[in-house]
């Protein structure tokens, strides 16, 4: 087999300079951070629909953010594209503080590797803010498949080679970059099948249109629990401490399947100062409160905050290389 994981040291060693100029650099400052949030509610944009992981975790920040905040915070589903018709939305608005992204590995390291022309930059057109959780994906199938584990699935795709197929949220989340790897690893011949999020891959998987699933926690996980999907394991060699009943792909022979993404929020470029300290301390806040931890781990997340806008951006930036050499592992382009 193949190791696809790559030392990350090997690959960040070149990201140091431009993840300096983010932090430095990418914000000023403006008489309106006095009187923000004002009246105006907050739209958090995200690049899915209802009912994934995405959906999920801007619905439970936006409460703690709105206490925080002293004003409405307005889920914005935005969907199509792997995440890019979001994610431009985002770098084309005005930078006062009213329109934040929940980006992650998938809008700003991934898609600038994967897609040949992008609207925007992931660096200059974007403000850091802070990281929100982890984003590990789980293989699995529908329980009528009757596969319990994965060396059963994988005995199934050796007796049956090229008529597997995997759904995903998307064309270069990191559901489709686990998938292309799972091929790579094992030498298997997997169909990608992209959705438009995590929730109608999940239909697709139930209903019988696909045989496998690469999905994350939230979407997942209530269906595993109530017998309805068979988790057969975790796209990372070790097993998650939040996910007790999945175990890791080391230990189901595939110590080379090792990737898992993360979430984070974005601004776009230029947001004062003011309003981007602020909205970190909100976050942190948030991702600080037992209920919201809570709440992420029994959906498979482990909250994860960033000291400050600088350390988030900095990152953000030494992930980019890591993620482009996944994509060209993986062969995975768009046009």
């Amino acid at each position: 087999m193949t190791k696809i994981r790559l030392g990350r040291r090997a690959l960040l060693a070149s990201s140091l300079a431009p993840a300096a100029a983010w932090a430095q650099g990418n914000t000023a400052g403006g008489n309106a951070a006095g009187t923000w949030p004002g009246a105006r509610p907050i739209r958090l944009v995200i690049g899915f629909p209802p009912g994934g992981s995405a959906d999920f975790l801007a619905r439970t920040l936006a409460e703690p953010l709105q206490k925080s905040l002293g004003q409405t915070i307005v889920v914005d589903n935005r969907p199509g594209a792997g995440a890019n018709i979001a994610t431009e939305h985002v770098a084309r608005s005005e930078a006062d503080g009213y329109t934040i992204l929940l980006g992650g590995n998938f809008s700003h390291a991934v898609n600038p590797a994967m897609f040949r022309r992008l609207s925007f930059d992931p660096i200059a057109d974007f403000t850091p803010i802070g990281q929100v959780s982890d984003l590990p994906t789980i293989i699995a199938v529908s329980s009528a498949s009757g596969i319990k584990t994965l060396a059963e699935l994988l005995d199934r795709i050796k007796q049956k080679p090229g008529h597997w197929n995997y759904g995903t949220p998307g064309i270069g989340t990191p559901s489709h970059l686990a998938g292309a790897m799972l091929s790579r690893v094992t030498g298997f011949e997997l169909t990608h099948v992209p959705f438009r999020g995590g929730a109608p891959s999940l239909t697709a998987v139930l209903a019988g249109d696909i045989e496998i699933i690469i999905g994350t926690p939230p979407v997942v996980l209530p269906h595993s629990r109530t017998g309805r999907l068979n988790a057969l394991a975790l796209t990372t060699a070790a097993p998650s401490p939040v996910i007790p009943d999945v175990p890791g792909a080391a230990s189901q022979g595939l110590p080379a399947l090792d990737i898992s993404g993360w979430y984070g929020l974005f601004a776009p470029a230029r947001l004062p100062a003011p309003i981007r300290d602020r909205l970190h301390a909100a976050l942190g806040e948030a991702l600080a409160n037992p209920t919201v931890k809570e709440r992420f781990g029994q959906e498979g997340l482990q909250a994860i905050s960033s000291t400050s806008p600088a350390a988030f951006g900095e990152f953000v930036v030494k992930e980019m290389p890591f993620w482009a050499q996944v994509v060209r592992d993986a062969g995975a382009t768009v046009e």
